[in-house]
């Protein structure tokens, strides 16, 4: 019998991405011998595992339109070339019509940025970081002479499609929502690619601010994001509290039953927060009340429900208003980045983004994550943006004080 090939309109949740053809970088640095055919192998194995990282995106009058690619032996580009590492998006050609997904590797000697990008439509972090610890694996395997037999996973399954399982629903009735029209060429905003900035706290700072964290019963996430908002407004010459901050919350083990890493596309809730007025300047207390506001919204499931209700009731979703853009500070939270075996002779030392997506407006944002023990935070502001370099040395001096004070 013939296996039907899968075909699905994109939901709400996914097709916003569609429509900028946004695609997010996973990039590792690794150090040492980088076996390049033993990586192309391992790169094929996880695309057969995962046969929506080979599928396309296509408009039609329903909207976009996810779609198994009709080629069986079509497989996602891998790349391999010499440059800089820390551009690890640098002469790869992403197309959502053809693939959603590719391999990049930039490599400068024995060093290398090895950037799995997926377009974000099927994938958020959490789902690309669990295939990017695969791929690692599959390459180990590759290296070490285990055969590898990649088990193929089912097509990942939206946001609302989960909630509804559920049980959660919008808050009031759906407002229809029209497909977004396929793009027309002559319109299309040109791509804006940020190859980030990371500010890394070492191991021992990392420490630090974990502890400040217990003892103050603050979360790290809380931590980081009052020393962003304090350096944001500083950076912009802006009242604290005319800020909109906005970040995003995994609800894959926050619901019931939970949610598998790949089992979903973007399984998130959007928070929005703003400093009341009065509250002190101090990212402690800022981050204490982003804590307690975030436990009260996953208690009465207005957090698993927001996504939903932005495209149901837009007048409720003011952070994601667009008149406010210049004033949202955005964090995207990773978490921690699972863990991933390499072979002898190669080191993983690091973990961060970049992207790649059509906008009118191109505007910055932050992404917080752990790997090797340590924090960091990528500043993915558009390329030559001049206030890159004093907001970088800005929020490391947020964060030194932060634990120096204390």
């Amino acid at each position: 019998m013939t296996r039907a090939a899968v075909r699905r309109v994109l939901a709400p949740s996914e097709s916003i991405h569609a429509a900028k053809e946004a695609y997010i970088g996973y990039t590792v640095r690794a150090e040492g011998r980088l076996d390049p055919d033993a990586l192309a192998t391992a790169f094929d194995a996880v695309t057969r595992a995962y046969p929506h990282l080979s599928a396309r995106v296509e408009f039609t009058g329903e909207g976009a339109v996810l779609t198994e690619s009709e080629d069986p032996a079509a497989r996602p580009e891998i790349r391999f070339a010499d440059g800089d590492p820390s551009r690890p998006l640098s002469g790869l050609d992403l197309d959502q019509s053809r693939a959603l997904s590719a391999l990049n590797v930039v490599r400068d000697g024995d060093e290398a940025g090895v950037c799995l990008a997926i377009q974000h439509s099927v994938a958020d972090a959490h789902h690309a970081t669990a295939i990017l610890a695969e791929l690692w694996s599959c390459y180990t395997d590759v290296v070490e002479g285990v055969p590898l037999d990649p088990v193929r996973h089912p097509y990942p399954r939206s946001l609302e499609d989960l909630l509804a399982e559920r049980g959660i629903h919008a808050s009031g009735p759906a407002i229809p929502v029209a497909p977004p029209p396929a793009p027309a060429p002559s319109t299309r905003p040109d791509p804006v690619v940020r190859h980030v900035v990371q500010h890394r706290l070492t191991a021992a700072e990392t420490t630090a601010l974990r502890e400040l964290g217990h003892r103050e019963k603050v979360t790290v996430n809380g931590l980081v994001s009052g020393a962003v908002l304090l350096a944001e407004a500083e950076i912009r010459d802006m009242p604290l509290t005319d800020l909109v901050y906005r970040y995003s919350v995994n609800l894959r083990d926050r619901l019931t039953p939970p949610v598998g890493a790949t089992e979903g596309t973007n399984v998130l809730g959007g928070v929005g927060f703003q400093v009341p007025s009065g509250m002190a300047p101090d990212a402690v207390v800022i981050g204490r009340a982003i804590g307690t506001q975030l436990r009260a919204g996953l208690s009465d499931g207005s957090v698993q429900r927001s996504i939903l209700d932005m495209f149901s009731r837009p007048a409720a979703a003011k952070p994601w208003d667009p008149k406010l853009a210049l004033a949202v500070v955005s964090i995207m939270n990773w978490g921690v980045a699972p863990p991933m075996r390499t072979p002898d002779g190669l080191r993983l030392t690091n973990l961060h983004s970049a992207s790649r997506m059509r906008e009118t407006i191109a505007l910055g944002g932050y992404v917080l994550s752990t790997s090797g023990g340590r924090i960091g935070i990528d500043l993915g502001w558009p390329e030559g943006d001049p206030s890159l370099p004093r907001r970088v040395e800005c929020l490391r001096e947020r964060l030194a004080r932060l634990t120096r004070e204390r």
